[in-house]
This record gives structure tokens, sequence and C-alpha cells, in this order.
């Protein structure tokens, strides 16, 4: 079997059943509170059948608005046979898809607040903020990362030792350039976990422990998220020099075996996520939603996407236009640095070329 053949199977089967199971979930998610419920909107009784039933809609048809994007670039792929693109395809659209999920329920819930019960249009009369620094170290696994450690040393080493040891000549990309992009996005997944630990939101004083439980637990999932995508890198990085030093006459045997692996831990990780986020939804479902004060005094001068606010510790900010990046967070500053590298690290290992 062709390494190739990894790449397609990883997306049909893998990717593709994870693209099933979210579309659902966004289809399903402005009613899981009930019908007097339109997301985090108390809506009035006639919301459905009136007004709302057009903006639901509106919402549910920009669902497939990634669908639109994806099925071109992928009929393009397998036409022009560089399967490569594949990951990059698959890093884009995730990306994609929740980044523009938050812009289409901000404007859904956005657009439904005009039909809103007034007396849930209030503000709460006291909000609080945690001062407490939560720590990276206290939401990771000793063993876990001395695990990743491990392995990358393990990795990198026997690249090396196979660089400078056989007779063959060898292009430095031809070696290293996979496995040091893969240690960079490991690196853009720590980055992600650190962002969401020091993630910091108000909370309403009525029903404190209940709204605090789902942002745990919301912590907790996505914090999860971050360090599975990390073992599986590590797992990618640590196999190719194994597959490196494979002699050709078992390389098809070879990728047969790594191929059913990737399946079978692509099966149980899809299985143990969606128990999990059962799991958050239950505990979210507890939290009443509830409308905040105006914090800034300034939304509306708020720009969209981007704003610059020296004065606001937050990493991301809401106005009348919705959710804006403030620029000048630290950790939204670190973010640009990596993307920045992110361009820098392609050009040098021209990956895909």
């Amino acid at each position: 079997m062709q390494p190739n053949w990894l790449l397609i199977v990883y997306y049909l089967l893998l990717w593709g059943s994870a693209r099933v199971r979210g579309t659902y979930r966004r289809w399903r998610q402005p009613l899981l509170r009930g019908p007097e419920w339109f997301f985090n909107v108390h809506v009035q009784p006639d919301f459905y059948t009136g007004p709302g039933r057009k903006i639901l809609n509106r919402y549910w048809i920009r669902i497939f608005v990634s669908y639109l994007i994806e099925v071109p670039l992928t009929i393009a792929i397998f036409v022009s046979g560089h399967f490569m693109y594949l990951i990059w395809l698959i890093l884009g659209i995730a990306a994609f898809i929740h980044a523009f999920h938050v812009f289409s329920v901000d404007m859904a819930e956005r657009q439904a607040r005009q039909f809103a019960v007034s007396e849930a249009e209030q503000p709460v009369a006291a909000i609080a903020l945690s001062l407490t620094s939560r720590r990276l170290r206290d939401y990771s696994n000793f063993r876990l990362e001395t695990a990743i450690a491990l392995s990358l040393v393990i990795s990198f080493s026997w690249l090396a030792y196979y660089y400078f040891s056989t007779p063959e000549h060898h292009h430095f990309r031809e070696v290293f350039a996979a496995p040091l992009f893969w240690l960079y996005v490991q690196m853009g997944f720590l980055l992600a976990k650190l962002v969401i630990v020091a993630w910091r939101a108000p909370i309403p004083q009525t029903q404190a422990e209940e709204h605090l439980a789902a942002r745990e637990e919301t912590r907790k999932l996505y914090i999860k998220a971050c360090d599975r995508a990390r073992v599986l890198l590590s797992i990618g990085i640590l196999s190719w020099p194994i597959l490196l030093s494979v002699p050709p006459a078992i390389m098809g045997r070879v990728n047969t075996i790594q191929l059913t692996a990737v399946l079978l831990l692509g099966m149980v990780l899809g299985i143990w996520q969606e128990i999990r986020r059962k799991r958050l939804l239950d505990v979210t479902l507890r939290a009443r939603p509830v409308k905040f004060p105006e914090l800034l005094g300034q939304s509306q001068a708020l720009k969209w996407p981007l704003c610059y606010q020296p004065s606001v510790p937050m990493i991301v900010l809401k106005g009348v236009r919705g959710y804006s990046l403030n620029l000048a967070n630290q950790l939204t500053q670190l973010g640009a640095a990596y993307l920045a590298g992110l361009f820098v690290l392609l050009a040098l290992l021209r990956i895909g070329h």
C-alpha cells in the first residue's frame, strides 16, 4: 500500500466522520435548551413560528458554507494527485469552521435579541472575575509531558544518526522537513493550551457554581483535545525515522500496519471525545444564560475583527459588531509571532514541493 493511501483513508473516514458529527451537533445547537431558547437568547413563545424561523434557517444554511469551500478543493487535490495537500486542507477547514461558527452564532443571537423576552435581556446586577492566576502545570500531566519530551529526543536523535551515518546522500529537507513541521504544529497546540488555561471571563454571582463548573469542563475538554493532538503528532514524528529505515521490500506491510493503527486509534479517540462532549453538555445546560453589563463603556468603538485595548487584559472583546481580537494582549501577540514563524518555516523547508 502506498503512503498516499494513509492520507486518503484518514481524510475520507476519520475526517469525514468528524465532519458529519460536527455538522449534526451544530444543527441541533440552537434548540438544546428547549423551544423557549435560541442558543443563549430567551425568546418569545411564537419565535419559531414567526420571524425566528427565518433566522434559524439562515443559521442552518451557514453551517454548509464550509462544504462549499472544501468540496471543490478536495476535488482539485484528488484530480491533481497532490494528496499531501489534504493535511493543509484539514487544518485550514478545521480553523475556518471554528472561527466561522463563532461568527455565525453571534450573528444569529444578535438577530434574535429583538424578539427576546424583555426581562431576560436585562444585564445581571453583579458579576465576578477571578483574579487567581491559573498555571499551565496545574493542567498538565507530568508523565504525559515526560513521554512527549522523551519521544522527541529519541526521534530527532535517530534522524540525526540516520542523516549522518547512512552512505546514501540524503537532502536535509527529505529527512527533517516533515518532523520539523510536525514539531512546530505541536508547539502551536501547546500555545493553544496556554491560551485556554489563561482565558479570563466574568461570571454572574447568581448560579456562580454552575457557571464555574461549565467553564471548567469546557476548559478541560479543549485542553484534552490539545494534549491528544500533541500525542498524535509525537507518534507521527517517532514513526518518521522508522519509515525512513524500513527496507523497500516490507514497506507495503509497514504502511498497512500503520494505516490500521491510525484508524483504530482515530475511532477510539472519536468515541472518547463524544463521551466528553456529552458530559460537558450536561454540565453546561445547568447554568442559565445571562446577559452581562457593559464592561468597557466603549463597545461602539471596538473595531471588528481586530482592536487594540491596552487597558483591558482580555484576549477577545465583544462589541456591537461581534468579537474582536485584542492585539494589546501578550498571548495574542505571541500567537501572531507563531503564525509569522510558521510562514517562515514553510518557506525554508518548502513543505509540499
